[in-house]
């Protein structure tokens, strides 16, 4: 008898062990698996989009609409939220054609090497990696354009970290930009060179909203608020319809800027 309880503790001391590892080792490190699905199902375009594009991806973390001739994506809507912005899994940085986008609009890696511009990203690897495939999806070459290498590592590298700091104070923010255009874009090997890029941004807990229009040329960290403007001023600049879904009341939201609320931590 006193045989079988030592084993009776024995069993229940491996057993409780074995849970404990399973638990530290599996179950806790991926705890962000148990909600991370949720974010996949977001509506990206809920507030939305600039203007109608006949091909439209949507991925987990972000949609986007494709225009053919300028061989890049018109816009990119996402949604990023406190949760979202906080799992950091590792990411792929492998830059890829998109399989999706019709062969002869297809932009490959190599097209953009040596052409003295960065692979910008616009719906940003740092704010979309709340799964491996959902940062993958941030380096399809659709979603990547030729930016400048300053304006790319410094002022939009700011705003997406700022974007990243205000989900913890300002709500789920959504987010639209985009590249702009001159009428007669240089190019390199084909491929059009942006002028500028838009930026919408709009806090649907506290209904405010900042827009920014950047050149595509060499901006600086420290001059980011000098590219502030309010939505409306956005839409003047780029014949764009911004967060349209809001309707009427989208239209003081629209016109009304505060950047001081936006500096604000």
């Amino acid at each position: 008898m006193e045989s079988l309880l030592i084993l009776t503790n024995i069993a229940s001391a491996a057993a409780g062990a074995i849970l404990q590892y399973i638990i530290s080792s599996y179950l806790w490190p991926n705890r962000h698996r148990l909600y991370t699905w949720w974010f996949s199902l977001r509506n990206h375009a809920k507030l939305g989009v600039p203007c109608q594009c006949e091909i439209v991806l949507k991925r987990d973390g972000y949609f986007l609409g494709f225009n053919p001739k300028m061989k890049s994506a018109a816009w990119v809507c996402y949604m990023v939220s406190k949760r979202s912005v906080g799992v950091n899994l590792d990411r792929g940085e492998r830059f890829y054609p998109d399989p999706d986008i019709p062969a002869p609009y297809r932009i490959k890696p190599e097209e953009f090497t040596n052409s003295g511009y960065d692979k910008g990203h616009l719906a940003p690897s740092a704010a979309i990696d709340f799964s491996r495939r959902s940062n993958d999806q941030t380096f399809a070459m659709s979603n990547v354009v030729l930016q400048h290498p300053k304006l790319n590592r410094q002022a939009l590298k700011r705003l997406e970290e700022l974007i990243r700091e205000w989900t913890r104070t300002k709500g789920v923010l959504s987010i639209t930009c985009g590249p702009l255009y001159n009428k007669r874009p240089k190019r390199i090997n084909d491929i059009p060179i942006p002028s500028g890029f838009f930026n919408v941004i709009y806090s649907l807990k506290y209904k405010q909203a900042v827009a920014f229009i950047f050149p595509n040329d060499a901006v600086t960290a420290s001059k980011l608020w000098n590219y502030a403007v309010s939505v409306t001023q956005a839409e003047k600049e780029t014949e764009y319809e911004f967060l349209s879904n809001l309707g009427r009341k989208g239209v003081k939201v629209k016109m009304h800027l505060d950047v001081a609320w936006w500096q604000k931590k």
